[in-house]
Order: structure tokens, then C-alpha cells, then sequence
């Protein structure tokens, strides 16, 4: 390989690496809210609360206060409920599909009463199948299903928490 291939390679992976840099590798910031600290509150199960915390803590900054007293921006969760509707039968009459879908309903206040985000309703549904032979794994996936559908739910309402930053601005 000759000195001007070598230079041609060098230059080639330095101008690479400085691209990477500028898009790949660089920490990306967390939404920026104007509040301190967010208390959530309410009848969420306990693996949509603490989804919802993990992504606060992760995309926003803020802390997730346990007492509603030490925050000054509290999410309400009014309303979560699986639930679950047979989807599809075979041409026997056996149920073979069933929809699993989630429902939750919120709304966000700051500790002054103030509602921010008005009672919301948001949903995830999955399509699980179903056989007799196949029972035991069946529950399993809904419950994976259930999950899913709360992660998924979780990360709506800090995508909405967000947006109060941008209003903010």
C-alpha cells in the first residue's frame, strides 16, 4: 500500500468517525419540564407505575417523588384495566384469537390544582391466538401481552409530559 493509499484510508476513517460522532454517539439531553419533581398517584398497577417512573427518570428531568406532597407536578391515574375479548372461533366452535387490550385514564395537575393535561383515556390492544393443546403458553403470552401494552402506555404519558416543557418555552 502506498503513502498517499495510507493517507487516503486515514482520512476517510477520521472523516467517518467525525460523522458518527455528530450523530450516533453524542448523549442525547432529557426533555427539560418546568417542575422539580412528579408524584403519581391513583390505581395503577404496580408494573404501569413502575414503568411510568423508569420512563420519567430516564426521558425527563425530574424526579419521581413517592409522597405527592414532596412534588409539585402529580399524575393521576384515574382508571387501569386489562381486558380481554375472543377475537376469532374455528369452524368447530373452539376459540382460537382473543384481543388483549389495556385502558388507562389519567390527568396531570400541579400541586396549586391546576390541570395541565385534562382526563385523558388512552389504549394498546395485541392479538394473541389461542389453542386447547397450547393452554399454559397461551396464558403466558397474554400476560407478556398485558405488559407490552403497559410499557407501551407508560410511555405515552411521558411523551404528554413532555410537551409540558414545550408549552413552557
Amino acid at each position: 500500500m502506498s503513502r498517499y493509499q495510507k493517507i487516503g484510508l486515514l482520512a476517510c476513517l477520521i472523516s467517518i468517525l467525525i460523522v458518527l460522532s455528530g450523530c450516533f454517539f453524542g448523549a442525547r439531553q432529557k426533555a427539560q419540564i418546568p417542575y422539580q419533581a412528579v408524584a403519581i398517584i391513583g390505581k395503577a398497577s404496580h408494573a404501569l407505575y413502575g414503568q411510568l417512573a423508569f420512563d420519567i427518570l430516564t426521558y425527563i428531568d425530574v424526579k419521581v417523588a413517592i409522597d405527592p406532597k414532596d412534588a409539585d407536578l402529580i399524575v393521576e391515574i384515574l382508571h387501569d384495566g386489562p381486558g380481554s375479548q375472543i377475537a376469532s372461533y374455528s369452524s368447530v366452535g373452539q376459540i382460537t384469537g382473543y384481543n388483549i387490550d389495556d385502558v388507562v385514564v389519567f390527568r396531570v395537575f400541579d400541586k396549586a390544582g391546576n390541570e395541565l393535561i385534562a382526563e385523558t383515556q388512552i389504549y394498546g390492544v395485541r392479538n394473541t391466538n389461542f389453542t386447547a393443546a397450547t393452554v399454559l403458553s397461551a396464558d403466558i403470552a397474554q400476560q407478556q401481552a398485558i405488559t407490552d401494552i403497559r410499557k407501551e402506555l407508560a410511555m405515552q404519558i411521558a411523551i404528554r409530559l413532555m410537551s409540558i416543557g414545550r408549552g413552557a418555552k
